[in-house]
């Protein structure tokens, strides 16, 4: 997450991706260890470290 640019880190730039066809977006704010993974139909927010499955059938550690 870019410092000063938290509302575009967690409320504009998720839904422009996936717009865009991204099929996971997750940010990392590095301070707090949130974890916010958005995809179609919904938001998951948790504290790193975890696992995440992405749309793709992969699998994330943060």
């Amino acid at each position: 997450m870019s410092p000063n640019y938290e509302a575009k880190d967690l409320e504009i730039g998720p839904p422009f991706y996936l717009s865009q066809g991204v099929k996971d977006v997750i940010v990392l704010d590095s301070r707090t260890l949130l974890v916010l993974h958005v995809r179609q139909g919904g938001a998951t927010r948790g504290v790193a470290p975890q696992q995440i499955t992405l749309a793709c059938g992969g699998r994330l550690s943060i």
